[in-house]
């Protein structure tokens, strides 16, 4: 019995103690009733007594077959999942790695040891087997998710587990080869249009006209057979292709030569065709595609034409090209015609603000007195915004002399005196149909009211001869006058103004030699970027009253300013034509003392390029960049995330120091170089 009662010898379902209790009170309540048989009736209680024994010693046996039973599946069930991990282990498509304390390998299965070539490799540490594959893993070894390596021409999913020091590695290359035929067969769709076909054709006969559109059209088709592209012409200046994004990649490596190809061969026929390209991508909707195509297009016209731009939604542009300088296409037709749709919107507008760049220049301001006169013709109170505590030394002369000769109080925004206002003010002074014009600058980033552009995002007229950027204003601008070829954003000023009639205002000593102040400082007094119209543009100021003489007196600059742009001329390298100087990270320098410092550099003998790096007042490291047009600094410094123009562009880089930034250009340049 004692036997019988001990727990541990009890079947396995009785080792339980809930079990147990229970049997126990079943025996118990068994013993009652064999008690109570008894005193009721001796005969009666013998029978029960045997009953109740019979009973217990079938339930005994019976627990004991159930338990033996229940142990016999669950050790084989055991046995078979213990069985099916080592097989697991060992067969399924997946490599494992096993490391001791020492980052040597303890173990690995089958699967890896195939890839291995039956090599030996316990013991060993990871960069012994494979210095590549110990890389990888090293660079993905604290990652939380898995991550796609390539080893031995093959893609793999790799994770590491480091609490239990065991690498996972699954091939995925079939997989990863089926998602890249699936990328490289969605479509593209590209626009592409001729630059200046009218320009070149004008006095051609028909057959020279036919025979360079044969050309075009020729050149274009093999190219596009090469690369495995459809194309088609849509008309004289306007060709469509299509393709499959593998085209597209191989066209990009090749950086769309055709461009290059078609303008060298028809400049040598003194008859220099330009192309335009627009190409968008990474989308199911043949629709969208063709729509983004088209906006793309009009992206590289607005950058000056002679390139190519890739873009998705979601991805930043790629330019190619762009490395000529644009062609002038505008005329005094369409001068004339912008001229009036501006002033036809001045005249709807309860009121006019005029906006520039932060921190502007000659150019900008010039450019927005030009339009401010310009509102006066049309009897429209109109105002200059600007931040007065942040401009050069030549914008502070110039609006000292503005002030000079205060005019008699007439209605706020008709007189110069109370027509140059801060944000604030301005912002005071918006009504429901107030006209915002943005002058010398299409990019939101840069503005000088950036509150006020926000505020007045649907009514904007932009008025600008930078290249068009990819990131510039949020909603599209009721009328855009943008001219990458123009010499400055005065001479376009000037050109709308003269469509005006100035016989009740007419512009002012001051205000042209404003506008013509503007043009020499963004042509290097007319050595870059000059044209016919501007020097129509000057002599129309000239004729004006613009004083030379007084411009010059706005250039005056501070001994310790010529000091230290002497010096930052001094402390410049010269690399493969490229002069580079780079400013103490300590120092300060004001934007304007670096863009002259890259002007003056730019006069060096075999200097086609300069760039001049310094720290700004705002903490940021500011970088000038000119060229005399035979390299495009403004790709060089969108890579950087500034932008401008071919010859002159600019950028600003945070939390850098300036011998960081000079690395980091240095890398920019020695990739496009590679173009």
């Amino acid at each position: 019995m004692k036997r019988f009662l001990s727990f541990k010898n009890l079947p396995i379902f009785f080792q339980n103690t809930k079990l147990s209790t229970v049997a126990f009170l079943l025996l118990v309540s068994s013993v009652m009733s064999v008690i109570f048989a008894m005193l009721f009736n001796i005969t009666f209680g013998l029978i029960w007594l045997a009953i109740v024994i019979i009973g217990l010693v079938f339930s005994a046996q019976a627990f004991k077959e159930v338990s033996e039973d229940a142990q016999e599946y669950l050790s084989g069930l055991g046995y078979r999942i213990a069985r099916s991990e080592q097989e697991a282990l060992i067969r399924m498509p997946i490599g494992i790695i096993l490391l001791n304390q020492d980052k040597k390998i303890d173990w690995i299965n089958p699967y890896m040891q195939a890839y291995l070539d039956k090599r030996d490799v316990l013991g060993l540490e990871l960069s012994e087997l494979d210095n590549k594959l110990a890389l990888e893993i090293d660079n993905y070894a604290d990652a939380s998710e898995t991550n796609t390596i390539t080893w031995q021409g093959r893609q793999f999913s790799l994770f590491v587990q480091q609490n239990l020091r065991v690498i996972y590695l699954m091939d995925i290359s079939e997989y990863a080869a089926i998602t890249k035929k699936y990328e490289d067969h969605q479509l593209f769709s590209g626009l592409i249009s001729v630059d200046n076909y009218e320009e070149v054709t004008d006095g051609m006969s028909e057959s020279e006209t036919s025979t360079l559109r044969t050309y075009v059209t020729r050149a274009l088709s093999d190219w596009a057979l090469e690369h495995h592209i459809y194309i088609r012409r849509l008309n004289t200046l306007h060709y469509v292709m299509f393709g499959y994004q593998s085209a597209l990649k191989e066209a990009e490596e090749d950086k769309f030569s055709v461009l290059k190809d078609i303008r060298e061969a028809t400049a040598q026929q003194n008859l220099p065709v330009t192309l335009s390209v627009g190409i968008a991508y990474d989308d199911t909707d043949i629709n969208k595609l063709a729509k983004m195509a088209q906006t793309n297009l009009d992206l590289a016209l607005g950058r000056g034409g002679d390139q190519v731009v890739v873009k998705s939604e979601q991805a930043a542009a790629r330019f190619y090209g762009g490395a000529s300088n644009p062609m002038e296409k505008r005329t005094r037709v369409r001068a004339r015609m912008v001229s009036q749709t501006i002033a036809e919107l001045m005249e709807q507008a309860d009121n006019i603000m005029i906006v520039g760049h932060a921190m502007p220049d000659l150019d900008a301001v010039g450019s927005g007195l030009g339009v401010w006169r310009m509102a006066q013709t049309k009897n429209k109170p109109a105002f200059l915004v600007l931040d007065e505590k942040h401009v050069y030394s030549d914008i502070q002369l110039l609006l000292a002399e503005l002030r000079k000769k205060p005019s008699e109080f007439v209605a706020p925004g008709s007189n110069i005196d109370d027509s140059i206002v801060d944000e604030a003010r301005a912002l005071k002074l918006v009504r429901d149909n107030t006209l915002l014009v943005l002058v010398d600058h299409a990019k939101a980033s840069i503005s000088g009211a950036p509150q006020l552009l926000e505020r007045l995002a649907n009514r904007v007229v932009v008025i600008d001869h930078h290249r068009l950027a990819e990131q510039g204003l949020d909603e599209k601008p009721l009328m855009s006058y943008i001219e990458p070829y123009a010499s400055s954003t005065s001479e376009l000023v000037v050109e709308l103004l003269q469509y005006q009639d100035q016989s009740h205002a007419p512009i002012t000593k001051l205000e042209s030699t404003a506008m013509l102040g503007g043009i020499q400082i963004d042509t290097k007094n007319f050595t870059l970027r000059t044209g016919s119209r501007t020097f129509d543009a000057a002599s129309y100021l000239r004729a004006n009253g613009a004083d030379s003489n007084l411009i010059q007196s706005f250039m005056k600059e501070k001994f310790s300013d010529f000091k230290s742009r002497s010096h930052l001329v001094n402390l410049a390298e010269i690399h493969e034509g490229n002069a580079i100087a780079v400013g103490d990270n300590k120092d300060i320098y004001s934007g304007l003392l670096t863009a002259q410092a890259a002007d003056e550099l730019l006069q060096i003998s075999g200097v086609y390029a300069s760039f001049v790096i310094t720290k700004r007042q705002d903490g940021r490291v500011g970088i000038s960049a000119r060229s005399t047009g035979e390299r495009n600094v403004q790709r060089t410094m969108e890579a950087l995330g500034g932008g401008g123009h071919l010859s002159n562009a600019a950028t600003q880089i945070a939390n850098v120091t300036t011998e960081e930034a000079k690395q980091q250009l240095l890398n920019v340049i020695a990739e496009q170089s590679e173009d």
